[in-house]
């Protein structure tokens, strides 16, 4: 059971990424909606913040991957962002995006 990627009637059990349909914009593991991932995942449109599978337009924040800390805004890191963000009452420099110091 589940949500799968299909291309040319089949399941591509090898595609890893994001996807669109009608309900949104999902992260695709091993041809699969992975509905546990929450984290910023990349595609040809930028890098976005992912959520319980699904693509979250309305997320404004900090979020983390294995470049560092980046500043998020509408659910797509804003590299254009330069200034201050909060994170669980800490407030950071932001420059290009990215964290630079608390």
């Amino acid at each position: 059971y589940g949500w799968w990627y299909v291309e040319g009637g089949k399941i591509n059990f090898n595609y890893t990424g994001l996807v669109a349909n009608e309900y949104g914009w999902w992260y695709v593991e091993g041809g699969k909606i992975n509905f546990n991932y929450t984290g910023l995942v990349a595609n040809e449109y930028g890098w976005w913040r992912v959520e319980g599978g699904k693509i979250n337009f309305n997320y404004t924040g900090l979020a983390l991957n294995e470049y560092g800390w980046w500043y998020v805004e509408g659910g797509k890191i804003n590299f254009n962002y330069n200034g201050y963000a909060a994170y669980y009452g800490v407030t950071y420099r932001v420059e290009g995006g990215k964290v630079i110091t608390a």
